[in-house]
């Protein structure tokens, strides 16, 4: 702009003499006004090629068209436009408390082939755990880097050597029968299990807790599938879980209604545990609810995951993955 108007200055400078200098400065307005509205046309010219007006031509209002180009990168808003109609689930997606900016398309596409009606943040949950895909093709190796955090579910597996470090052998008044857990795991139930007797009479017992991978083929072949893992893809595996029922109630349908287990899933976040498989969200995760299978991932985090009511897995692709 400015050596734009420099040109001018000296254009008039040269073509005026002394009788009509009167003349540039009419003139240098009236050229300037020109480049306003040729600056304008361009401008315009650029807002009918950008993201954002072709949103709006789709029919989105052009406050959710500016939302969804201020949330979506570029290929995401591409691929919206490429679809060339206007979904109205798009902009109820993006508002989400757990949406995932780079699962938009497969929010989408799970939208399009779901016939149960799925609520948005039901279709947000089970995208972002990956009860989308196809575990075969997508699963990968569990980031034991993580620690207490790793993930171990159908996408994230363990290899048939791995194996915990810090085992430790549970006190035998705890357990039914002899039992391994992780250190930091075992010391939590420890205190965990002292609190509910003082405030519930009963005595939690751990009834199983680490299992090796071919002692999870084991276990696999000869229980309930909606209940068991495959080997390498069960929690057991690393140690950090445990299978608690009571010395009053041992059967875990009892223990479920009981007033021990009623307590231990109230509290249990308090000691670093969380209940792995919740009653409400067994079609997000896709395995049924367990009342008796707790997971040690920490105090800050299992207080934050029962404090948001969400899964580990919609917590783990939100808070460590997304991050």
């Amino acid at each position: 702009m400015h050596e734009t108007l420099l040109h001018i200055k000296q254009f008039f400078k040269t073509w005026t003499g002394r009788d009509n200098r009167w003349l540039a400065v009419p003139c240098t307005i009236a050229a300037l006004l020109v480049l306003a509205v040729a600056v304008k046309s361009c401008q315009g010219i650029v807002y009918l090629n950008s993201n954002e007006h072709k949103i709006n031509r789709l029919g989105y209002p052009l406050e959710e068209a500016r939302l969804l180009v201020t949330v979506l990168n570029e290929a995401q808003a591409d691929s919206l436009i490429a679809r060339q109609e206007h979904d109205t689930l798009a902009v109820p997606l993006v508002k989400e408390r757990y949406f995932i900016a780079a699962n938009f398309d497969r929010y989408l596409a799970y939208h399009k082939r779901d016939t149960l009606g799925a609520s948005t943040s039901d279709i947000i949950a089970v995208v972002n755990v990956g009860r989308d895909l196809d575990p075969e093709e997508y699963a990968t190796h569990c980031d034991t880097t993580k620690g207490y955090l790793m993930l171990v579910n159908r996408l994230h597996y363990l290899d048939e050597n791995y194996k915990p470090r810090h085992l430790v052998t549970i006190n035998k008044n705890f357990t039914y029968e002899e039992n391994k857990a992780d250190s930091a795991a075992v010391e939590a139930f420890v205190a965990m299990q002292e609190d509910c007797k003082q405030q519930t009479g009963a005595q939690l017992m751990v009834n199983s807790a680490y299992r090796s991978f071919q002692q999870q083929i084991s276990t696999y072949k000869r229980n309930d599938k909606r209940f068991v893992a495959r080997a390498g893809k069960s929690e057991h595996q690393t140690g950090l879980a445990l299978d608690i029922t009571s010395l009053q109630h041992p059967m875990r349908g009892p223990f479920d209604t009981s007033a021990e287990g009623v307590w231990m899933r109230e509290n249990c976040h308090k000691y670093g545990f969380i209940l792995r498989y919740p009653k409400k969200q067994s079609h997000i995760l896709g395995y049924s609810y367990e009342p008796w299978h707790l997971r040690y991932v920490g105090v800050k985090t299992a207080t934050r995951v029962h404090d948001e009511g969400i899964t580990y897995d919609e917590y783990y692709a939100f808070y460590i993955e997304n991050s």
